[in-house]
């Protein structure tokens, strides 16, 4: 399945690649391997999202939205990673067997960042939901692919949900509905990266 980006998303995208900002994220739910976070975005507008970090490396994965944004924003993340920011590159996601997602990306320093119009996000909800793991693969450089397990995929699912649900209420004047029980809690051993680059581009020895 391919997702391109319109010259609307592309723009949007470069409008919210603040959101990054995870100090003022909150985790309120944790299942498997993955969290439910929100928080406000630079804006000061609310922000929902969900992710999973590796704890050998801290590369992390999430998805997040802006409460009233009309997309999703995925962000790949690596402490290694050197990328010059504005940096387009190309990301293809897939669940198990499914046919693979492939976007385009904007590089900045750690992070890998790209956009799912929210008329994509039910089909790759569904995915998401039934799916046991899930592969990340950067194809324009020396990355290798990312395996994420999906353990508690569809629990994870519904606290993202449910806060974007609540969130949106909260924004637009009304009271969010009661949480129900249980749910109240992206040389030869040089860095991998997600882009290939010039030798002038490359990060200097740690």
């Amino acid at each position: 399945m391919h997702v391109v980006f319109r010259t609307g998303l592309a723009a949007m995208l470069l409008g919210v690649l603040a959101v990054r900002a995870d100090a003022d994220m909150s985790v309120y739910y944790h299942v498997g391997s993955w969290d439910a976070f929100n928080g406000p975005g630079p804006d000061g507008k609310p922000v929902c999202g969900a992710g999973s970090t590796n704890p050998v490396d801290n590369r992390a994965f999430s998805l997040r939205f802006p409460i009233g944004a009309d997309a999703v924003l995925f962000q790949a993340k690596k402490p290694s990673w050197n990328i010059p920011a504005g940096t387009h590159l190309r990301v293809e996601l897939q669940i198990g067997l499914e046919p693979p997602w492939n976007f385009d990306g904007v590089g900045n320093g750690q992070t890998v960042e790209w956009l799912m119009d929210r008329t994509s996000t039910q089909a790759f909800d569904a995915q998401f939901r039934r799916g046991t793991t899930m592969r990340v693969a950067f194809p324009s450089g020396s990355e290798p692919p990312w395996t994420i397990g999906l353990d508690g995929s569809t629990a994870i699912s519904n606290a993202f949900g449910r806060c974007i649900t609540d969130l949106t209420r909260q924004a637009e004047g009304q009271q969010p509905e009661a949480a129900p029980p249980g749910q109240t809690q992206p040389f030869g051993v040089a860095p991998t990266q997600p882009v290939t680059q010039e030798p002038a581009q490359t990060a200097p020895p740690r």
